[in-house]
């Protein structure tokens, strides 16, 4: 039995010994090095891998590069758009290019960066508005419900918002605009039935 402990090591589960790579992934049983206990490792290969975020390395020999906005971190990939030198921190990857937190906002800002949403419309929102607040003035609903409908059959699968949430939205927006549209219809209906009986009068 293996324990993984907080730093990502994986220790003996009888001493807590740390258990070295070479023993992972073996097809026997092997003995832990400290108490001699049989263990086995099953490790996925992430785990040897290094985290996204983590802290910049610091500089330990003068011939090595340094970080533009850290001095004191050692630099791991130039910005694509400057040049300037970028630490783990510091470097921002956007659809594999790197690029430093100055051009990235330059980059937001300008526009340039297509690829990166920074917005989006909310559709359902939209549609809900339109069914919903012209219905207590009542006569823009003739003309708001089938815009709300049009929106919501039209971009009932267009991109959401970039946090997850449920097309409840489009739901109401759908009722809301037929109730309007069912309750204009009536009244129309009735209105003609009632102005019919006293023209024939």
């Amino acid at each position: 039995m293996a324990n993984v402990s907080t730093g990502g090591v994986i220790c003996c589960g009888e001493c807590s010994s740390p258990i070295p790579p070479e023993y992972w992934n073996q097809e026997a049983n092997l003995h832990c090095l400290t108490c001699g206990c049989r263990v086995m490792v099953v490790a996925f290969p992430a785990i040897a891998r290094k985290p996204a975020g983590m802290f910049p390395d610091a500089i330990e020999l003068e011939s090595e590069a340094s970080c533009f906005y850290h001095p004191q971190s050692r630099a791991t990939v130039p910005c694509e758009e400057c040049g300037r030198f970028l630490c783990r921190l510091c470097d921002l990857e956007i659809d594999g290019e790197h690029l430093c937190p100055q051009c990235f906002q330059s980059g937001v800002r300008t526009r340039k960066l297509t690829k990166l949403e920074t917005r989006r419309t909310m559709y359902d929102t939209i549609a809900l508005a339109l069914a919903a607040w012209p219905a207590l003035l009542i006569w823009p609903a003739v003309l708001t419900a089938p815009a709300s409908l049009f929106i919501v059959f039209r971009r009932w699968r267009a991109p959401g918002s970039l946090v997850p949430r449920t097309r409840i939205r489009f739901y109401l927006a759908g009722l809301f605009a037929l109730a309007e549209i069912a309750f204009a219809t009536f009244t129309i209906w009735t209105i003609s039935q009632l102005s019919g009986r006293s023209g024939g009068r």
